[in-house]
């Protein structure tokens, strides 16, 4: 082959190659403001749900072992006259932390649905056994599920996650063909601004910056012990920010996954209450308890 063509060959696709790269760059962008995103967020679940309505009456009219499916309107016409959303929601404040460490506060709304028959509610870091509707603010659907699944909840989106201490499960009972009836659960939504979603990223048929809506119902539930240290994965969010990232040892395994958080060569479970006495152990009274002590 020609050496002269050759080399323009192999210049023509370095060239080619340079410009899909300054191409590519081009069509970045950096994700919005969190303070300028969650002012927009706001104003647009404000107006829903100041102009929208449930269908509380489904809910009222059914037995408690009937799942109602979560229906959302608009209050117009022959529906002048029902309860808006913003009247029957609470404000709950959540923070997002940002890629430099950076704490952003933001709204949800929190609608209580019905209480499950059971007192107790799961954490953000349970394992939850749920059926849920996932809408956008124009109500198009984007996921479902009518039979109940198994969720943990830190793979879940934060916004979703943060609902289920509204939530308290229902009771059950196991049918001759090894099935389960339940009976009494939960249900509540959230209404939730993009940040807790998914913000900048598209994921599906979800548009970049998306509010959501998630509807859920919890049937069961399961307190985790991601390690199996004997400390429940909620405790193990050291500093309460609701980030499971909390490393004490710095060893590069987030305390909820490491079965010695401060890497004393004393296993976790040998040393948060080692005694059974339901106390958590600070052998040298400092304040921090001994399976965060190295000392």
């Amino acid at each position: 082959m020609n050496k002269r063509i050759l080399f323009f060959g192999l210049f023509s696709i370095a060239v080619l190659l340079t410009s899909c790269q300054e191409q590519q760059r081009s069509f970045y962008t950096p994700p919005k403001p969190y303070s300028e995103q969650r002012a927009i967020d706001n104003d647009s679940l404000l107006h829903f749900l100041q102009t929208r309505f449930y269908n509380y009456e489904a809910y009222t009219a059914a037995d408690s072992s009937t799942r109602v499916t979560f229906v959302i309107d608009t209050i117009q016409g022959e529906n002048s006259d029902k309860t808006p959303l913003m009247e029957q929601v609470e404000q709950i404040n959540l923070k997002v932390k940002d890629n430099e460490g950076v704490y952003h506060d933001h709204t949800a709304y929190v609608l209580r649905i019905r209480s499950g028959e059971m007192e107790a509610a799961p954490s953000i870091a349970d394992s939850v056994f749920v059926t849920y509707k996932g809408m956008l603010l124009n109500l198009n659907k984007f996921d479902e599920r009518t039979t109940p699944i198994w969720f943990e909840s830190l793979s879940n989106i934060k916004g979703f996650s943060a609902l289920m201490p509204y939530l308290t499960p229902g009771t059950y009972a196991t049918n001759e063909d090894g099935t389960y009836t339940f009976d009494g659960f939960g249900s509540a939504a959230i209404f939730m601004p993009s940040a807790l979603g998914y913000y900048n990223q598209a994921s599906g048929t979800i548009p970049a910056y998306s509010p959501l809506i998630f509807a859920v119902d919890l049937y069961t539930y399961n307190e985790t012990d991601h390690d199996g240290d004997g400390v429940p994965t909620y405790v193990e969010d050291v500093d309460q920010d609701t980030y499971f990232d909390d490393d004490t040892d710095g060893d590069g395994v987030p305390n909820y996954a490491d079965p010695d958080d401060d890497n004393d060569e004393i296993l976790t479970k040998d040393e948060y209450d080692a005694n059974g006495d339901g106390i958590v152990d600070d052998s040298d009274g400092d304040g921090t308890p001994d399976y965060l002590d190295k000392d």
